[in-house]
């Protein structure tokens, strides 16, 4: 009874202190973020929220690794469970949990992805490293809620998906830490759901947990095997070792997968009893059987390698493996010329295969057959450069030439190999002299024009293009290439195009230049039909989709643009920005902005932000959003001088009043782009609006030769500002004069007006006459209103003007 009633008034113990380590279970509260213990806060690039009794991680682009913090308390030895769902549609991403938190840079993470599969990784010092791959969970493919189970105790870590045995791993580097919620996404952004979190510390819970999940659960054989093979293709051969011996005595591909296991691990002796093994369960085995020759030749056993394979000529004839095994057998024997057999037969079997000709090579210069062996040393090098194996190449090369082969052959090659490298110099080296001396051959030809174009050399590029393309004509590549030198040169390329698109009509790559050569000429309905060719070639490349949009925007198509598009904008900054110009050209520019703000975040990193900012600027500053186009033009401009940030810049300042800063901007701009029409356009615009005609007839003359209609509306308009006409009502004969008009005499005029003069104006209905229409009809001698009937006269200052104006012409004459 006392302890109940000490119970009952005792204070509550305070909560552990930050940074310490409590042993207890503690569960998530998601009621507000407050109590959920998990780290709010949204950079732009990730967001994390309560919503709807869960917590939600927003991952806002691709690419992109974020996590949210458990509290601040450290753990060692844990059991932690989560139920997770991904938000959205079924794009892979992934989340999980991060246990052992020491830091920011050094932590461990399990990760399970939205189709079904598991991982865990250690991050140490910032640098990661892959502790189990990728490994297939099938019972967990299309869970709409996956539950994740992570026990760490010791050294050793057990990972439970939906209930069932995940993986396990070994990783020693990291004692204790905090726990986190992750998510990871690769192309496009996504969202994901943690509708429950748990964490175990009690030592006595976290055991049972690990003896139940390690020892009980973990009875999956399949699992295991596939958990195997995981490790093994990471080259975890002792971990892999481990998962297959745990099977047991079961499936003759177990024993062969032990078998390589030990192999690798050089443990030639146990291999070779694994293989026994294997081949007692299935003898028909063919992996196995292989196995063994290869065995027999890594024990040094020839003679017996030799006679087994001679004794199996049919499975010899299908191999190229064993061939090129029964090749060592005579080579280690010393009969060179039945190794350099032997060694051809594997070379027909697999031409792919570099060592194969490479150990021919060997064998014939062993034979002494010199010029054989340099017809397969040279086939050897060609296959290794296919394969980017440069240093092998590059040997190969070198033994060629200790054979007298033909130097110009081998220059090419080394000029290929430096290129494959990254030594562009010397490639351009190599590779020039060979163009200037005319006898670089095609691919030599074709390397040195990617060289000479990065150069911006564009000339030189093309001829060594077209220098490919007559020397083999039937190579694709090539014939792109010069398509896309002389398109990009301005150059007539139809011809090129169509030869292109006929010997790589499957191209996606020729169909999109072909698709960028009709829209320059105004063709965007074949251009159209080309971009989605290429799209259909090329389904996981944004380009031909971003393409089709603006050919189909260019038409008025402004919904099947959109389509165009598909889901690239979600995950492609350029497609982003694409979207936005087809709803900006469709005049829907909240749209717009939505769009081009998806394309500054996906590209970020990418060179091309400034354009993007500056799109994004363009649609705020028709929002009315000046504040914040201001921003993000002066963001673009810190990370470039962009003629038309300059040139919005000004358009925003006039739109402030600022008109000293306007007419800054705007030269600036033409500066940087001289004879662009549209920033000419504005300048005269802002010239005229400011009364200053001179500056605007200056900007007239440099339109006329770019936009000669815009030079003529500037004209117009200076003329219309500046000059004022006045028109005899009777016969139509006009006079001009300044505007405003000029101040003028009041006193009488004297003198005897022509004939083409005003005769003046009349006071009751304005209107004005000539001379020469109203002399033959004077009243009193005055000139009269053939309307009104009343005397004309000068007190319209405009027609006082015009009459002295005359009289002095006249008296000049």
């Amino acid at each position: 009874m006392f302890r109940l009633i000490r119970k009952l008034f005792a204070r509550p113990s305070p909560p552990p202190p930050p940074g310490s380590s409590p042993e207890t279970l503690w569960k998530a509260n998601f009621s507000s973020i407050e109590a959920s213990r998990f780290d709010a806060g949204d950079d732009g690039r990730y967001g994390v929220s309560v919503d709807r009794g869960g917590l939600v991680l927003e991952l806002k682009r691709g690419s992109l690794f974020a996590w949210s913090d458990a509290g601040q308390y450290r753990y060692a030895d844990v059991s932690v469970e989560a139920e997770i769902e991904f938000h959205g549609p079924r794009q892979r991403s992934c989340c999980g949990i991060i246990v052992r938190k020491a830091e920011e840079t050094s932590f461990v993470y399990i990760l399970v992805s939205s189709d079904g599969e598991v991982r865990m990784d250690a991050v140490f010092n910032g640098e990661p490293r892959v502790m189990v791959p990728w490994i297939a969970c099938p019972w967990a493919v299309g869970a709409e809620t996956v539950v994740l189970n992570v026990v760490a105790r010791g050294s050793r870590f057990v990972v439970m998906v939906n209930g069932r045995f995940a993986l396990e791993s070994d990783h020693d580097g990291l004692d204790s830490g905090g726990v986190a919620f992750a998510g990871q996404t690769l192309e496009a952004p996504a969202s994901f759901g943690l509708h429950s979190f748990s964490v175990e510390s009690r030592p006595l819970e976290v055991e049972v947990d690990y003896l139940r999940f390690a020892r009980v659960v973990a009875a999956d054989l399949d699992q295991r095997r596939r958990l195997a093979d995981g490790l093994f293709s990471q080259g975890y051969y002792v971990p892999a070792l481990v998962q297959l011996r745990r099977v047991g005595a079961g499936k003759a591909r177990d024993k062969f997968m032990e078998a390589e296991c030990l192999l690798r691990l050089e443990l030639l002796g146990e291999a070779a009893e694994a293989i026994d093994a294997c081949l007692a369960i299935d003898p028909t085995m063919d992996e196995a059987i292989e196995e063994r020759y290869n065995l027999l030749y890594l024990r040094s056993d020839h003679a017996r390698l030799r006679e087994s394979l001679e004794a199996d000529p049919e499975r010899l004839a299908g191999s190229p493996r064993l061939a090129n095994l029964l090749g060592h057998a005579y080579y280690n024997l010393g009969s060179w010329e039945k190794a350099a057999e032997a060694y051809g037969m594997a070379v027909a079997g697999d031409p792919t295969m570099p060592l194969y000709a490479r150990n021919k090579a060997m064998a014939l210069e062993n034979h002494g057959d010199l010029g054989a062996a340099a017809a397969a040393w040279r086939a050897a090098a060609g296959a290794f450069y296919d394969q980017e194996a440069w240093d092998d190449a590059a040997d190969c090369s070198r033994r060629l030439r200790q054979l007298g082969y033909e130097k110009t052959a081998l220059d090419s090659l080394d000029g290929l190999v430096a290129y494959g490298r990254g030594d562009v110099r010397t490639a351009e080296a190599i590779l020039g002299k060979l163009a200037r001396k005319g006898v670089a051959d095609a691919p030599a030809s074709y390397i040195h024009g990617l060289i000479l174009a990065a150069r911006a050399k564009r000339a030189e590029a093309t001829r060594s293009f077209r220098r490919a393309v007559e020397l083999a004509p039937s190579v694709g590549i090539y014939r792109y290439r010069l398509a896309e030198s002389l398109f990009v040169s301005g150059l007539p390329c139809d011809d090129e195009i169509s030869a292109a698109l006929e010997t790589s009509p499957d191209d996606g790559w020729t169909a999109n230049l072909a698709g960028q050569a009709a829209l320059a000429t105004g063709d965007a309905d074949r251009a159209a039909a080309l971009f989605a060719r290429a799209a259909l070639a090329m389904p996981s490349e944004p380009v031909p989709a971003v393409n089709l949009s603006e050919a189909l925007s260019a038409t008025g198509r402004f919904e099947e643009a959109v389509a165009a598009l598909g889901d690239w904008p979600l995950r492609s900054a350029a497609a982003a920005n694409r979207l936005g110009n087809v709803h900006a050209s469709a005049g829907n520019l909240k749209e717009a902005e939505a769009a081009y703000r998806k394309a500054c975040e996906l590209g970020a990193a990418e060179p091309e932000l400034p354009d993007y900012r500056v799109n994004l600027a363009a649609a705020l500053i028709e929002r009315g959003e000046l504040a914040e186009a201001e921003d993000a033009l002066r963001r673009a401009m810190e990370q470039r001088d962009d003629a038309r940030a300059m040139m919005l810049m000004g358009d925003l300042t006039s739109e402030y009043g600022d008109f000293g800063r306007a007419e800054l901007s705007y030269r600036a701009a033409l500066q940087s782009e001289p004879g662009n029409p549209a920033i000419l356009r504005r300048l005269a615009d802002h010239y005229l609006g400011r009364r200053r005609w001179v500056q605007a007839e200056g900007i007239a003359r440099s339109l006329e030769a770019v936009d000669a209609a815009q030079s003529a509306r500037v004209r117009d308009a200076i003329r219309a500002a500046t000059v004022e006409t006045v028109a005899c009502t009777s016969c139509g004969l006009s006079w001009e004069l300044p505007r405003p008009t000029p101040m003028v005499s009041r006193s009488t005029v004297r003198g005897e007006p022509p004939d083409d003069s005003p005769a003046g104006s009349c006071p009751v209905c304005g209107k004005v006459f000539c001379v020469a229409c109203r002399k033959n009809d004077l009243a009193q001698g005055r000139f009269v209103c053939p309307d009104c009937g009343e005397r004309l006269n000068l007190n319209d200052d405009r027609v006082r003007y015009l009459v002295r104006k005359s009289i002095q012409s006249s008296a000049g004459d």
